[in-house]
């Protein structure tokens, strides 16, 4: 099929141009100023902006194991309307994603379905144990470009120093979840004056950080890549900032709320479960310290870590409910709304944060652009529109987001992935 864009304003990282793009069989054949070539289909883009598809590095799909709070249709379905067409999904299921055979059919499914790129993220070790160690050439084989035992830290050193090392022979990243858990120690929020006023179990933002600089000084030592998931305290960010300066090839990720919320927000929101997730939201020290590390280049990209609960566990008390919320529909809004809409990023950084950035780390080549020769993965945004979150309206099997009622500027209208329109907001494909 071929699809002709006209009148667009293209988002690149590097620069914007105005300029007509031409799609044909899954590239992007031709960029120019105008393009009157024949086309299936005209997609008329004259005041809307054009992104790269976005990638997602982080998200959790509950298959197997509980795919009734989310599946790979649903996810990818979450995906197309948030104008992701890669995601990457966490092997913290039931069971963890540590064989061949598992993320082989995850890939599969994904294409099956054929909204977005699904990629199994594989188990650094079986079981997610912290034991033995997985198969990861097969991993790689089954096409996982990264492994983690997301949901969990490794807390043997040994075996982290191994991972690294068995990551570079299989060509495979490692994504750390940096929490010390006996620092942690089963805790449901930031440990502050909230959670002392109201003798709540409490999380000290030193259970990322000492992780956070252990994980580094392993890399250094190694000389290998290592990714940094959801980082969300100012500390952490020190560390990877000092690291980067000397050299150390680390990239790290944060997530929306993590510039958004804090836990006050969780206060003045009656402990709603809602709220709850892990790493626990910080303080307005946090939150300006994630905001200038995004500025500046020491946060790479920005991920969902999408987390789907039941309605049922999420009506927990709050000590008692699981961490995490959804975030794949909002994901653009909210960043566009809270860091280019008040001046802290560019409109370019959206498409190096969600886009070039997750595409260099994870090694996707001819991705992350809107260039010529790329693949035909594409974003169409009104940034003029505004919407708000609104729970009949979401997608997603599960419904879990302190995001319901927001009102948010910048709204997804299409989303083309592999030169084929897969979502619209006119008609919600």
């Amino acid at each position: 099929m071929r699809i002709l864009i006209k009148n667009a304003t293209i988002i690149n990282s590097d620069k914007k141009e105005e300029a007509d793009i031409l799609l044909v069989k899954g590239k992007i054949e031709k960029v120019a100023k105008k393009i009157n070539e024949k086309a299936d289909k005209i997609i008329e883009a004259k005041g809307k902006t054009v992104f790269p598809g976005f990638i997602d590095m982080h998200v959790h799909l509950r298959t197997p194991g509980r795919e009734d709070e989310e599946d790979i249709s649903s996810g990818s379905m979450a995906a197309a309307k948030g104008g992701f067409t890669k995601i990457f999904c966490m092997p913290n299921t039931n069971p963890a994603i540590d064989n061949e055979s598992c993320a082989k059919w995850i890939a599969e499914e994904g294409r099956r379905v054929g909204k977005t790129d699904v990629y199994p993220i594989g188990a650094i070790s079986k079981a997610r144990a912290g034991k033995e160690l997985t198969e990861f050439v097969a991993l790689r084989r089954a096409g996982c470009l990264s492994l983690s035992d997301d949901g969990t830290a490794i807390k043997d050193s040994l075996l982290l120093r191994r991972a690294l090392e068995y990551s570079k022979m299989s060509e495979t990243l490692i994504i750390s979840h940096c929490e010390d858990t006996s620092l942690s120690n089963k805790g449901s929020m930031r440990e502050g004056a909230i959670s002392s006023k109201y003798g709540i179990s409490a999380i000290p933002d030193i259970a990322e950080s000492t992780i956070v600089s252990r994980d580094i000084q392993l890399a250094q030592f190694l000389r290998v890549p290592i990714h940094l998931a959801h980082i969300s305290t100012a500390k952490s960010v020190d560390i990877i900032r000092r690291a980067k300066k000397q050299g150390v090839k680390v990239t790290a990720e944060t997530a929306p709320h993590y510039f958004i919320l804090s836990a006050d927000d969780v206060e003045k929101n009656a402990f709603d479960s809602n709220f709850k997730v892990n790493p626990p939201l910080g303080d307005e020290k946090d939150i300006e310290a994630i905001k200038k590390a995004l500025k500046d280049g020491t946060i790479d990209c920005i991920a969902t870590d999408h987390a789907p609960h039941s309605k049922a566990e999420k009506e927990l008390p709050f000590e008692n409910a699981p961490f995490g919320f959804i975030g794949l529909e909002f994901a653009f809004s909210l960043i566009y709304t809270h860091l280019v809409v008040k001046g802290v990023l560019s409109i370019e950084d959206i498409s190096k944060k969600l886009s070039f950035n997750p595409a260099q780390i994870l090694g996707l080549k001819g991705c992350g652009k809107v260039e010529e020769g790329f693949c035909a993965d594409l974003v169409i945004v009104d940034l003029d529109k505004k919407w708000e979150v609104r729970h009949k309206e979401i997608v997603s099997k599960s419904k879990n987001t302190p995001f319901l009622g927001a009102k948010l500027n910048g709204v997804v209208e299409t989303t083309i992935y592999n030169g084929k329109i897969v979502y619209n907001s006119k008609n919600e494909s």
